[in-house]
């Protein structure tokens, strides 16, 4: 009996060994993989929920997991999984917590930035400190006065009568106007890293709100013109839409026009074709004109004082023919009052020529020393110098005729008495 007893306490031993060791396996590997914890405390945990992520070094490490308050103080519970290589953990002394946001109205959540690693390591559920480094709503609204929050009050009231009965097409409007929201988020995001910022923004737009109460009568006339504007607009609105239904029509003749364009084209390049043989000769004859114009130029170069001499010969030009707009009238003058003694004198024509011819004869035998130099010829008498003219038939020669008998006007002197 003593063999199997000492048998039994063997098996019990080693089973109990075993046990002991894979208990010892599994409290190593559930220490190796439960995660770091660390109590945050904060003055207030308004916008944080348990699910809150956690950032650590710039990244999502973790998770809030529990919120607890003590006094007049929050505890969050953080933890951080330590499966994960990149995580520094355990955390050190310096470690600073803060709670931040994606924007004013954003998505709140702690970001944790390690302490140095040569100070001391920081225990499972260490307290740690956390501040806010962003500007809250609250902050924001803190900084107004009581005025603008009464502005801002009446604002939110009149916007929730606006929206009664109208959220379904609120929610569209907004959904419509997610690219929007997101800039306007991105404009919030950045507009809550500057507190200062904001509240100079809240102070500006004070002033802005005083300033048009001040001026209410010239905003309500700026809103009246506007009503104004837009009632004209109204009317013209039917002038407008036939203006559009005849744009049509002019569109379509501007098609057929440009429809008939490339049939003109093909229609020009045969013209084209034809010049081709004349711009080819273009060259040539510009050539020989180059050839022509460098022989004129010596030409025109001569031509410079003429030129001159004919420029102030146009300068005298008006001189001269304001003097021959003077004389002219003068000599018109003249001209007609001689005209009755030219036609006085015109008979006597032939008798003064007479005169002036019998003169000359008479004085040709004279040189310039007042000698005279005649030289006689003689002849025998023929019929044609001896014999008196005959008279033509039934007609009358009168070998003395009266001056002026000619012209049909007879002599007369002064006391009219004809020649004797």
């Amino acid at each position: 009996m003593a063999a199997p007893s000492r048998r039994v306490v063997t098996v019990v031993l080693g089973v109990l060994a075993v046990v002991v060791a894979v208990a010892g396996i599994v409290t190593a590997v559930t220490a190796a993989t439960a995660p770091y914890r660390l109590q945050v405390v904060m003055p207030s945990a308004l916008g944080l929920t348990t699910g809150t992520p956690v950032q650590l070094a710039g990244r999502d490490a973790g998770t809030i997991t529990g919120l607890d308050a003590r006094g007049d103080q929050a505890i969050a519970t953080v933890e951080l999984p330590t499966g994960d290589s990149d995580v520094p953990l355990p955390l050190h002394a310096g470690t600073v917590v803060r709670v931040e946001s994606r924007s004013v109205l954003g998505e709140r959540f702690l970001a944790v930035d390690p302490g140095p690693a040569t100070a001391a390591a920081l225990p499972d559920d260490a307290l740690i400190p956390a501040g806010s480094a962003q500007v809250t709503l609250e902050d924001v609204l803190d900084a107004l006065d009581p005025a603008t929050r009464s502005h801002l009050a009446s604002t939110v009231r009149e916007l929730d009568g606006t929206l009664h009965g109208r959220e379904d097409d609120a929610n569209q409007m907004l959904e419509t106007a997610g690219p929007t929201v997101d800039a306007l988020g991105a404009v919030l995001d950045a507009v809550g890293d500057d507190g200062p910022a904001i509240r100079e923004l809240v102070t500006n737009a004070h002033q802005v709100t005083q300033v048009l109460a001040q001026r209410r009568g010239a905003v309500a006339g700026t809103v009246r013109d506007l009503g104004t504007l837009t009632d004209a607009v109204a009317t013209r609105q039917q002038q407008l839409s036939d203006g559009l239904a005849e744009l049509p029509g002019a569109l379509d003749a501007t098609r057929n026009a440009l429809d008939k364009v490339p049939d003109a084209t093909d229609a020009a390049d045969p013209l084209l074709d034809d010049l081709r043989p004349a711009a080819d000769r273009l060259p040539g004859v510009a050539g020989d004109l180059r050839s022509v114009l460098g022989q004129l130029q010596p030409t025109l170069a001569q031509l410079k004082p003429t030129l001159q001499a004919a420029n102030a010969l146009l300068g005298d030009t008006p001189g001269l023919l304001d003097r021959t707009h003077h004389t002219v009238p003068q000599l018109t003058e003249a001209v007609q009052r001689s005209a009755p003694a030219v036609a006085f004198l015109r008979p006597y024509a032939p008798e003064t020529a007479g005169f002036l011819g019998n003169w000359g004869n008479f004085f040709s035998s004279y040189d310039s020393t007042g000698h005279v130099a005649r030289a006689l010829f003689t002849g025998g008498q023929t019929t044609l110098n001896e014999q008196p003219p005959a008279p033509p038939v039934g007609g009358v020669i009168d070998r003395t005729p009266a001056p002026g008998a000619a012209g049909g006007q007879p002599w007369t002197d002064a006391n009219g008495d004809a020649a004797r």
